[in-house]
């Protein structure tokens, strides 16, 4: 079945699973409040591409076609060489070669690896040369403060589109496409108020991500103004298990929104019967063994994971298979390969290019004289757009995200009404 050829990965280690999942969705410790200068506006004449044209199925030129102003010319800047994240690195980046294989487009693809967040400036200045359309990374959330920080210092700043959260408006000509954990909480606490849940609980079962999760949840609840009120409950030692969920089932509690990881969520999973549970990606970090059975339990995650079917993810299975959290992080890739070619094919004017209605990704220009054009290119990110990680809206120069509901069927989750 493709949905399960990408979901499966059991291989992967635990130690590992966490750090990608940290590197993805959020970092545990404390981020420090960035000082740098107030970037001057931005440009207005961003694209809505609420609608994307399918990207076409036939192999990418990813050869060095130097003479060809129509090739695009993409850096991809990932930690490699940092042995915890490169398998993090690794999905990212086969995300972004099936996109671009899926494209059609012309493009020359570099790519510039670093090991730490000490030599992610020093990477970005040896790939980021002036004909550079867009740069793809950093991936790490220090990387990419690092980064941000040095950017009034630079003489040269590329297009370029980071990989994890920043914690502020980003500078001129840099964007943020980083999926944060938030947005899931607020979705299942929104599906939960939907459901008409009348007696929910939020259960901490501790830690930074269940932390950040909590408060998400709380805060929607209360910002709906909704009449149902919400308890919340730490999880405590498992041996009070037992006698929580017996007290929860006594007082009528019918959902329970959980913030935590996967393996705790599922060994208090047996005590939950007969209500409801909803869960963030964070409870999904590897393959469900074959014993378990999550049949009902609802979920915010990425619609690649979830809708595998979707015309546009036809042929955008990982080559090799991939635990959950590879995935969403391949998911990334896909999606930031959209935009920075839908971002660099908007420095071509309509008379170079065609009319919008018969332009596709990578067509050719219309005339000889355009083709001779120095291949010098604007960055117009698009505005909105359906993808693999969720849907997509820029808000000061930073991707929001509204993932996907789903709900488990037996191990597997699938959107809702799937």
């Amino acid at each position: 079945m493709l949905r399960h050829s990408f979901l499966v990965g059991r291989h992967v280690s635990v130690k590992l699973v966490g750090a990608i999942v940290a590197c993805f969705v959020i970092s545990a410790a404390a981020t420090a409040q960035l000082q740098q200068p107030q970037p001057p506006p931005r440009p207005a004449a961003v694209r809505d591409e609420s609608q994307p044209a399918p990207l076409r199925a036939k192999p990418a030129n990813t050869s060095n076609p130097a003479s060809d102003p129509n090739t695009r010319k993409i850096v991809l800047l990932l930690p490699s060489e940092q042995t915890l994240f490169r398998r993090a690195a690794g999905a990212v980046r086969d995300g972004v070669r099936a996109a671009l294989a899926q494209s059609g487009v012309k493009v020359e693809l570099r790519e510039c690896a670093y090991g730490t967040a000490e030599a992610v400036a020093e990477a970005y200045d040896r790939c980021g040369s002036e004909e550079i359309d867009v740069i793809i990374g950093p991936l790490g959330r220090s990387e990419v403060s690092a980064l941000s920080a040095s950017a009034a210092k630079r003489a040269r700043l590329r297009p370029t589109l980071m990989l994890s959260p920043l914690g502020g408006v980003p500078p001129r000509d840099f964007y943020v496409l980083a999926p944060e954990l938030e947005t899931e909480a607020e979705l299942i606490a929104k599906q939960a108020l939907e459901d008409a849940c009348r007696k929910p609980v939020l259960v901490d079962a501790g830690g930074a991500i269940a932390a950040r999760v909590s408060a998400a949840v709380a805060a929607y609840f209360k910002a709906s103004g909704a009449a149902t009120p919400l308890a919340q409950h730490e999880l405590g030692a498992r041996e009070r298990w037992p006698r929580l969920t017996d007290g929860w089932r006594r007082d009528g509690v019918d959902c329970l929104l959980f913030a935590g990881g996967g393996a705790t969520f599922g060994e208090l999973r047996p005590y939950l019967r007969n209500i409801t549970s909803y869960v963030t990606s964070a409870s999904y970090e590897a393959e469900l063994d074959a014993i378990v059975d999550w049949t009902g339990v609802r979920i915010a995650d990425a619609p690649f994971l979830l809708d595998a079917l979707r015309p546009d993810f036809a042929n955008l299975a990982p080559a090799e298979t991939a635990s959950p959290t590879l995935a969403r992080l391949f998911a990334l890739g896909v999606d930031a390969t959209r935009i920075a070619l839908l971002g660099s094919e908007s420095g071509f004017s309509s008379e170079s290019r065609g009319s919008d209605q018969s332009r596709e990704l990578g067509e050719a220009p219309a005339t000889a004289a355009a083709a001779a054009a120095p291949a010098a290119r604007a960055f117009l990110p698009p505005e909105s757009f359906d993808g693999a990680i969720g849907r997509l809206r820029l808000r000061d120069g930073q991707y929001v995200r509204t993932p996907t509901m789903g709900e488990f069927r037996v191990r597997l989750p699938v959107a809702l009404g799937l």
